[in-house]
C-alpha cells in the first residue's frame, strides 16, 4: 500500500499550528530541505535525510548552519515538554528519532500494516506499507 503526503499539506499543518509557512524542497529520494525566510532576515535552512526506517523506528539526521543549529536547540528545549512521546530530537548529534508505535492513529494502522519504506519525490512523501 502507498500513501502519498504531499509537501502542501505539511506546510498547512505547520501554517496553521504555528503561524508561519516554511518551504519544503526535495534533494533527493532519501532528502528534503526545509527553509523559511521572515522580512528582512536571512533564510534559514535545514536539510533533513531519512537515514534509515522501520516499524520500530525513523531515524532522521539534519545538517544545518550554526544560527538553525542554535534555533533548533532553543526551540527544542524551549517546547521540551510539548514534544510528543515517540520523538526524540538530539540536538547535539543533530538527529530525530521517531517512534511510530507511540502515536494512537499509527500504531492502530501498525496492526495491520508494516512500514517498509519512505522515499521523497518532487513536492511528495511516499509512504510504503505491507500487508
Amino acid at each position: 500500500m502507498q500513501l502519498r503526503i504531499d509537501y502542501q499539506e505539511i506546510v498547512d499543518i505547520i501554517e496553521k499550528k504555528f503561524k508561519i509557512r516554511p518551504k519544503f524542497t526535495t534533494v533527493d529520494e532519501g532528502a528534503f530541505e526545509v527553509s523559511y525566510r521572515r522580512g528582512n532576515m536571512p533564510n534559514i535552512a535545514v536539510v533533513c535525510r531519512i537515514e534509515s526506517v522501520s516499524e520500530d523506528i525513523i531515524s532522521i539526521t539534519y545538517d544545518c548552519g550554526l544560527a538553525a543549529s542554535l534555533m533548533i536547540a532553543g526551540v527544542v528545549a524551549y517546547l521540551d515538554d510539548k514534544i510528543p512521546s515517540g520523538i526524540d530530537v538530539n540536538t547535539a548529534g543533530k538527529y530525530i528519532n521517531i517512534y511510530p508505535q507511540h502515536f494512537k492513529q499509527v500504531a492502530k494502522a501498525l496492526e495491520h500494516f508494516a512500514l517498509s519504506d519512505i522515499a521523497l519525490e518532487e513536492n511528495t512523501i511516499n509512504i510504503t506499507l505491507m500487508v
